[in-house]
């Protein structure tokens, strides 16, 4: 008996770490997508006001997630990227966690 309960603990123990590392490999590859997506973003914004002449609006983050990686990792961490209305639309977005 004693070495059943200390299978099942073992068990338990090895699907909740394995859980925990899923969840930082999403987080952790969303993350990583979305920033050389905002890199590569301002980038051009930059070659664009260059080229033009003139400032190009930057817009940061997207409201919506670019990817299902990214949306992944906007979910389990509660993150979401809002613009108030009533601002100017090329504004910059408000970031708020979800609770």
């Amino acid at each position: 008996m004693p070495a059943t309960y200390a299978f099942i603990i073992i068990a338990v123990a090895i699907l909740a770490f394995g859980a925990y590392l899923g969840f930082v490999a999403v987080v952790s590859l969303g993350i990583r997508h979305e920033e050389s997506l905002f890199r590569e973003r301002r980038r051009l914004a930059e070659e664009e006001s260059i080229m033009l002449g003139r400032p190009v609006p930057y817009r940061g983050f997207m409201d919506t997630a670019p990817g299902l990686v990214s949306h992944g990792a906007r979910a389990l961490t509660g993150l979401r990227v809002r613009r108030d209305r009533s601002a100017d639309p090329l504004g910059v977005p408000e970031y708020e966690r979800q609770h």
